[in-house]
C-alpha cells in the first residue's frame, strides 16, 4: 500500500477505474456499512448487525449475496442499485488528518489520501479526480461525499449502537432462505433489532433515540429485512437465465 495525499499536481493525470470488479472486493455477499447509510440502504439492502467474538464490537453489514463471492446488485460489470455501499464506493480513496499548529494554536487538517498502488489507479481511461487545469472534478466531489458519510458515520455508530445495547434491543438472528427444494442458505452469528422489545419501549426510551437522532435508523433497519425477498428473487431469475 502506498497512501499519498491527493493533490492537482501529483496526480493530475490520475484515473480510476470505477467499474466493479472482483480484485476489487466488489463481489463480495456482504459488506461493512455504516448506520448513516440506512436511509439509502434499507430500500435495496438487508442489513444485519455483526458482533465480534473477541472484542464484543458492533458493526452493520449489507447483504449482497448468499453465496460466497456473489454480489446479486452486479450485473454487466455495472451496479444494479441506486446507491453503492460507501466502502465500496470510495475505491481507493481513505481519510486522513494532520495536525497543525497556527498562532499557538494546534488544529487537525481533514485529508483525502489515495492508495497508488491500488489497482484501481493503474487505468488510462477512468474517472478523472481532477480537471484538466486542476479544478476538482464531479467525481471527486462525490468521492469526497462518500469519505465524509464514513467519517460521520463512525461517529453515529458508536451512540447507535451504545443505545441498542443500553436499551437492550438486539437478539441474535438465525435466517434460513429456501431459495430451492434443493437449496437453501443459514445467516448465522447476526444479530437484529427487536421488534417486540421496540414496540415495549416506554417513551422516555423512545425520545432517548429520538434525541439521539438515531430512532429512523432503528426502523429503517428493521424494514430493510425485507429485501431478502426481492434477493431471492434476483437469485432465481439468475439461475433461470443461466
Amino acid at each position: 500500500m502506498a497512501l499519498k495525499i491527493l493533490n492537482n499536481i501529483d496526480h493530475k493525470d490520475l484515473k480510476i477505474d470505477v467499474r466493479p470488479g472482483r480484485r476489487y472486493g466488489d463481489y463480495a455477499n456482504r459488506v461493512a456499512v455504516l448506520s448513516t447509510e440506512y436511509s439509502d440502504l434499507h430500500k435495496q439492502f438487508p442489513i444485519v448487525i455483526y458482533k465480534n467474538g473477541e472484542s464484543k464490537q458492533l458493526a452493520s453489514h449489507a447483504i449482497l449475496g448468499f453465496e460466497k463471492d456473489e454480489n446479486l446488485f452486479i450485473e454487466n460489470n455495472e451496479w444494479q442499485t441506486q446507491y453503492v455501499p460507501a466502502m465500496l464506493a470510495r475505491g481507493p480513496f481513505s481519510i486522513g488528518y494532520r495536525r497543525r499548529e497556527q498562532d499557538g494554536k494546534e488544529s487537525t487538517e481533514t485529508l483525502i489520501m489515495v492508495d497508488e498502488d491500488d489497482p484501481r489507479c493503474a487505468v488510462h481511461e477512468g474517472e478523472a479526480p481532477f480537471l484538466e487545469f486542476g479544478g476538482e472534478s464531479p467525481y471527486l466531489q462525490y468521492i469526497k461525499k462518500v469519505l465524509k458519510a464514513i467519517e460521520v458515520g463512525q461517529q453515529v455508530d458508536k451512540v447507535f449502537f451504545s443505545l441498542l445495547q443500553e436499551l437492550d434491543l438486539l437478539e441474535p438472528v438465525s435466517i434460513r432462505i429456501t431459495l430451492t427444494a434443493e437449496q437453501a442458505v443459514n445467516f448465522q452469528g447476526y444479530h437484529t433489532i427487536s421488534r417486540d422489545r421496540l414496540a415495549k419501549l416506554d417513551g422516555y426510551s423512545l425520545q432517548k433515540l429520538n434525541d439521539a437522532g438515531v430512532l429512523g435508523l432503528v426502523f429503517f433497519a428493521i424494514s430493510s429485512l425485507d429485501n431478502f425477498e426481492k434477493m431471492i428473487a434476483l437469485k432465481n431469475a439468475r439461475a433461470a437465465s443461466s
